[in-house]
């Protein structure tokens, strides 16, 4: 093949030439008279001019190494971060730097880091320099350490002030709240519920209230106010484990309030101490509000935090069947009404000197669900006392201590009793299980309303699944992945805490704005559009690159749209974003090259 130019109107044009042999008669086959003649053929093509050439070998040619960076995810939860104002937040109360960076970027990293891939302090560096964030913030990502985290901490809220504050006061280690000024974290939340509240104001007037429990590996010598032995949620009993009282919005789940506490505390003990300051910001946020109603738990019931919430917010919650037995115990002929799938029998009582609604509930797939864990779980715990029990070569003379455990570890222990008979062991169910049996699909609810319908009062109730979501959320590997929490002390545990909780809001919001443009999807939905645009870096050679956003469907370019990415990536790829977008934050990094 040979290439020709060709002068046309003053302007060069370049052709190739391609010859090759064809047979002349190409149906003969064999050695057949006139078989052989051929004739060589020759074509033209056509090239373009020498800048088209040079065009086309630019497009076409392939590059040595192709990046990837994280791009939609961090890039829509700082977008939502600096609307809601968490990123001002941060900049007025936590000031100076350490190790060459403003002290509130390692604030607002763990954020971040918790809705993208959440990891360790230890790698939030290698996780940082795999993101545009680095970019968009001007950041070396290398001076990203656990030590750095780690003082970044210490000056907000100072262990060895606190430390020293317990030696002075030792009569504080009974509160609950001992030994823990986050009186900044406070401040900070505040600040930004109120701009959300400014932003987008929380429809209605019905809040949802409940606690939950996060484990964590501290061990003893290690002292802790807040990390405390008790009863955990997951069953990691062993285990220190710290306590979250959490209040939402119904619509949306968005966290309005929120507090850590020890986590051997009851929930009800710690109720009736945080009451006071839960009402008070409840008033701060909703002075448009004539009438609040607070959706609670049965395990935060108790005489004195339904006096304190009399007369200030109405509520709404459930009662332990076990205290109303007579009032269990009525037919199911017996319930006068209907609403959607739930039976009820409803009438005015007194609970804790208080005059309350009562509405007992049946729900009938709610019986069969109870029904089948109870039998799925007690089938179990009988198979594994039958294993270890077939485990001794010899039948033991008595019941081993290691199957008394194993019964008396288990949340099912009154539902099962042991014995021996001529040397085998014997498993009986007990009548806890009847009785437990006789509770199945009943709920028994109560308002501080005495003249609330039934209906509203099982409504509100069943809204308490969205507070029950955010706890999911906060524990979610693939999530915001709260736990296991590795931090050895309560400065730092305190610090975590506040960003899983700002994380959670940020998503909560993000979730809101994709819903009222049309976009209803999951925050796990969300999150996976997200993740999937990322930032594509071709390396052609030392001074050629190009960088480029990954593809994007029709659902991502709305959420694009919607988050308002174009800055970003103009910001990314050399130019100026537009000026009706958020306008990224620039850091001016003294150590930057």
């Amino acid at each position: 093949m040979k290439i020709y130019p060709k002068n046309i109107a003053g302007h060069t044009y370049y052709y190739a030439q391609r010859s090759c042999r064809e047979k002349l008669d190409r149906a003969a086959q064999g050695k057949a008279k006139g078989s052989g003649k051929s004739r060589v053929r020759s074509e033209m093509i056509y090239l373009g001019s020498a800048e088209q050439i040079v065009a086309a070998l630019t497009q076409t040619r392939r590059p040595l190494e192709v990046r990837h960076r994280e791009f939609g995810m961090v890039a829509a939860a700082y977008q939502t971060a600096v609307e809601v104002g968490l990123v001002d937040v941060l900049k007025r109360h936590i000031e100076g730097e350490r190790f060459g960076l403003p002290r509130w970027l390692y604030f607002l990293l763990p954020i971040l880091n918790r809705l993208s891939h959440a990891t360790s302090k230890a790698r939030m560096g290698d996780w940082a320099a795999g993101t545009v964030l680095p970019t968009l913030l001007e950041f070396d990502p290398k001076r990203l350490n656990s030590q750095a985290f780690w003082y970044a901490t210490d000056d907000v809220i100072s262990e060895q002030k606190l430390k020293q504050r317990r030696e002075e006061h030792p009569e504080l280690d009974d509160a609950l709240f001992a030994g823990l000024d986050d009186r900044t974290f406070r401040s900070m939340e505040e600040a930004v519920t109120s701009r959300l509240q400014e932003r987008y104001p929380v429809e209605g007037n019905i809040l949802l209230y409940d606690t939950t429990n996060f484990f964590t590996y501290i061990e003893p010598p290690v002292h802790s106010q807040l990390a405390r032995t008790g009863h955990n949620k997951d069953s990691h009993h062993h285990l220190r484990q710290v306590g979250l009282a959490l209040c939402v919005d119904k619509t949306w789940g968005l966290p309005l309030f929120y507090r850590l506490y020890r986590g051997n505390s009851q929930d009800a003990k710690t109720f009736s101490d945080i009451v006071g300051e839960l009402l008070d910001a409840l008033r701060a946020g909703f002075t448009q509000v004539q009438e609040l109603v607070l959706v609670l738990d049965k395990g935060n019931n108790s005489k004195e935090n339904l006096a304190a919430l009399h007369g200030k917010v109405q509520w709404v919650g459930s009662l332990t069947p076990s205290h109303y037995e007579e009032l269990m115990a009525l037919p199911l002929d017996s319930y006068e009404g209907r609403w959607e799938s739930e039976r009820y029998h409803r009438r005015h009582q007194d609970v804790m000197g208080i005059p309350c609604a009562l509405v007992l509930t049946y729900n009938e797939a709610l019986h069969r669900k109870q029904a089948h864990t109870l039998q799925n779980a007690l089938d179990k715990l009988k198979r594994q006392i039958g294993e270890k029990w077939n485990a001794y070569k010899r039948p033991p003379k008595n019941i081993p201590a290691g199957i008394q455990s194993l019964l008396h570890q288990s949340r099912h222990k009154d539902c099962l009793t042991l014995s021996l008979r001529e040397g085998q062991l014997v498993i009986t169910e007990t009548q806890a299980v009847e009785k437990r049996r006789a509770h199945f699909g009943k709920n028994l609810l109560f308002c501080a309303n005495p003249d609330a319908e039934p209906g509203w009062i099982i409504e509100q109730y069943r809204g308490k699944d969205r507070v029950e979501d955010d706890f999911k959320l906060l524990k979610n590997p693939e999530m915001i992945r709260w736990r296991p929490c590795r931090h050895w002390t309560d400065t730092k545990i305190r610090a975590f805490g506040f960003c899983c909780v700002m994380a959670l809001l940020l998503l909560r919001v993000m979730e809101l704005k994709a819903a009222h443009a049309g976009l209803r999807m999951s925050p796990a939905v969300l999150k996976q559009e997200l993740d999937d645009l990322r930032e594509i870096t071709m390396v052609y050679d030392a001074r050629t690159a190009d960088v480029q956003i990954s593809a994007r469907s029709s659902v991502q370019q709305r959420l694009w749209n919607l988050f308002q990415l174009d800055g970003i990536e103009s910001l990314l790829t050399g130019h100026e974003p537009a000026p009706h977008l958020l306008p990224p934050t620039r850091l001016t990094n003294p150590h930057k090259r």
